[in-house]
């Protein structure tokens, strides 16, 4: 065989290796963060009480890489800020009712995953495990979970449309959905 048609066999079976590895490696990778779209016509959102503390802001690194800066999120709609670990079992007690709200809230309120503990991978695992259709994001730092005083998982925290925090429940989602029904008008 010629050297030129020999690197060319070398190029075509080294393409065409890499494009097996990289599917297989985006395979484990969770489905991109999909982000609500613009909030539908006739919603509205009742304004937080004047004496709510301001939601501290912050930029949240997601899994598929892109940085998601929640004040400007909330700036348009309402966010829940669910706070969660892979290893946390009571997270994945919670996260069916968590997905039912985000399917029922879908374009209305924002819903964000922040854990800080777990590696990329695992929580990854569990996004897919737990099939969550919100965007997730880890805290390497701890800083957001000191910020908003999260001392253990899982807690969930409500900001309003204007950033203001109207509540945060450790340990569950048991008055949310009513929480969630008062803020948003439809």
């Amino acid at each position: 065989m010629k050297p030129q048609r020999r690197l060319a066999a070398l190029l075509v079976a080294a393409l065409s290796l890499g494009g097996c590895t990289g599917s297989a490696g985006q395979a484990d990778q969770p489905p991109p963060a999909t982000l609500p779209g613009p909030v539908p016509k006739g919603v509205t959102f009742v304004a937080p009480p004047t004496n709510a503390p301001r939601a501290p802001g912050f930029t949240l690194e997601l899994l598929d890489g892109t940085a998601l800066k929640l004040d400007e999120q909330w700036d348009r709609r309402p966010v829940v800020l669910v706070f969660l670990e892979a290893w946390c079992t009571l997270c994945a007690d919670q996260q069916k009712e968590i997905n039912q709200l985000v399917q029922e809230y879908r374009d209305v309120v924002l819903f964000v995953g922040v854990g800080t503990d777990s590696t990329a991978d695992r929580m990854s695992q569990y996004v897919r495990d737990n099939r969550v259709e919100h965007p997730v994001g880890i805290d390497p730092t701890g800083q957001v979970w000191r910020k908003y005083r999260v001392e253990e998982p899982p807690l969930v925290a409500l900001v309003s449309k204007g950033g203001k925090l109207l509540r945060g429940w450790p340990g569950g989602t048991d008055t949310l959905r009513a929480q969630l029904d008062d803020l948003v008008a439809r």
